[in-house]
């Protein structure tokens, strides 16, 4: 394989500059039912590798892909051989440094065996794998003895996507379902559009090329066109046939929106994955821990801690960040005193803790006597929905919806928000503590209309992709670090016209 060490991946020079495809499109070989290797040997004392032909049935599919299967046959080899087949792929995905910098993403090349086979006594071999899921685009598939690799092919892996279902009221759940999403900047990243709008975008990086992208049906009663393009940056790509990655499909799916609307609560934060939470940590056999380990703002948990001093006074502190990305001041740590409590004649604490209203996302919990810290624990804070006020309307009438626990880190302290299916912009929690309030004016034709809040990245590595502040529909499978959950939200347009009101944002 070529060198697979990727930070953002790596583009072509014109293609980054222009966003036009001026330069050479990158190499990808033609869709054929076989393929072989170079006929250049890696070194002047290595045998040249034999040519390894992989066929499969092109009247199913005229691209192989994840679970097609795939006769391999070479001549030249061993007699009476035992040998391995071995898929070339890369290992890899986001970059997350210190739990709060994106780094984008890195990959680096390695091999899994498929099976072992043996060589007939021609040194003939005959034998057939099912293609694993895993990124698309070009596999090599080699014949080794060992370290020595005796035969050698290539297959490029070609994507599908499935979307179900296919019809339903509006607030539907719809799920996109992507397998074989390149790891390669240009194979790597979809856009889900409908009815010509926006509604963000599909990756699998983390994902070995396969995952879900989940959205809502929206609009009157009908037929809606769903466009899936590619779209490298995040935003679809129109003239994807003038494209350098014009080899790349394009699907497109149809949704039949149907009288009434789903039947789900008007707002609702979908479940939380558990969050992985650092061991918790203590000195001179102190052993520290908080149930449960998530939660939202306010939640009522279980503080235990054993070993410490007998009949000692220490404190409890809980340790947060404090600032922003944007004002020039920066941002840092921060710590509060909780409380102060005696330890037990035996040495432990037993005590309720009510979960501090903060930013989202990971904080320490340390109990302390004077300067030292005798054990540390960690809490996870879930964002929370407070309410959406009101729930129905004329068009014109503000709508306002206030969230706790909106995270801080460069991957969760953004939520990106679409109505109806379009893009209509971000909001951040770090410089109010994961306090956020957003408002709105209803729009749109008397009816139920969504408004969806989707994990976003906020900032990261400079260069190759660059999807910052836009709707992932695959949050739930491919965000990097947390994967934090959508929030969910309709509001009824009824059929008269609000009196026009002042916009409730800041008045200062």
């Amino acid at each position: 394989m070529r060198a697979a060490t990727v930070l953002g991946a790596a583009l072509i020079t014109a293609l980054a500059s222009s966003g036009c495809g001026r330069g050479t499109p990158p190499q990808t070989p033609q869709s054929t039912s076989t393929a072989s290797s170079s006929d250049a040997p890696a070194s002047s004392s290595a045998p040249v590798p034999k040519r390894l032909t992989l066929t499969y049935d092109k009247t199913q599919t005229p691209k192989p892909l994840v679970g097609t299967a795939i006769e391999v046959a070479a001549e030249g080899l061993p007699p009476n051989k035992a040998v391995d087949l071995v898929w070339g792929t890369v290992d890899g995905g986001w970059v997350i440094e210190d739990y709060f910098h994106f780094r984008g993403k890195k990959y680096a090349e390695t091999t899994r065996r498929l099976t072992q086979t043996t060589t007939d006594g021609t040194g003939r071999l005959n034998t057939r794998f099912t293609i694993p899921e895993d990124f698309g685009g070009v596999h090599e598939v080699f014949v080794r003895d060992g370290d020595t690799t005796l035969a050698q092919g290539g297959l490029e892996i070609a994507q599908t996507f499935e979307m179900s279902p296919k019809e339903g009221p509006v607030g539907t759940m719809i799920e996109l379902r992507v397998k074989g999403l390149g790891w390669r900047t240009m194979e790597s990243t979809w856009v889900v559009n409908w009815d010509n709008h926006q509604a963000g975008y599909v990756s699998a990086a983390g994902t070995r090329g396969s995952a879900v992208a989940r959205f809502r049906a929206s609009g009157p009663v009908g037929e809606h066109t769903i466009n899936v393009l590619t779209g490298y940056m995040g935003q679809g790509y129109l003239n994807h046939e003038q494209a350098p990655n014009a080899y790349l499909p394009v699907p497109q799916f149809s949704f039949n929106v149907t009288p009434g609307r789903a039947a789900t609560s008007t707002a609702y934060a979908e479940p939380y994955q558990p969050q992985p939470v650092p061991p918790s940590t203590g000195a001179d056999g102190v052993v520290a821990k908080i149930t449960p380990t998530q939660g939202p703002v306010s939640t009522k948990a279980s503080l235990n801690v054993t070993g410490l001093p007998a009949n000692t006074s220490v404190s409890l502190v809980w340790g947060s960040y404090e600032g922003n990305r944007v004002s020039g001041n920066g941002f840092d740590t921060v710590e509060d005193e909780l409380t102060k409590v005696t330890t037990t004649a035996d040495g432990r604490i037993a005590m309720p803790i009510t979960v501090p209203d903060d930013l989202g996302g990971r904080h320490s919990l340390s109990v302390r006597a004077g300067d030292k810290t005798l054990a540390t624990t960690w809490f996870v804070i879930e964002t929370s929905i407070v309410s959406m006020t009101p729930t129905s309307g004329p068009v014109g009438t503000p709508v306002t919806i206030h969230l706790k626990g909106v995270g801080w880190t460069e991957y969760d302290n953004i939520y990106v928000a679409t109505y109806d299916n379009a893009y209509m912009g971000y909001a951040c929690g770090f410089n109010t503590r994961g306090d956020v309030v957003i408002h709105f004016t209803a729009a749109g034709a008397p009816g139920v209309h969504i408004i969806d809040f989707y994990p976003g990245i906020y900032q990261g590595a400079e260069g190759g992709q660059q999807l910052y502040r836009l709707p992932q529909l695959t949050y739930a499978d491919d965000h990097p670090g947390n994967r934090i959950p959508a929030l969910r939200f309709a509001f009824e347009v009824t059929s008269s016209r609000a009196v026009p009101q002042p916009f409730t944002g800041n008045t200062r």
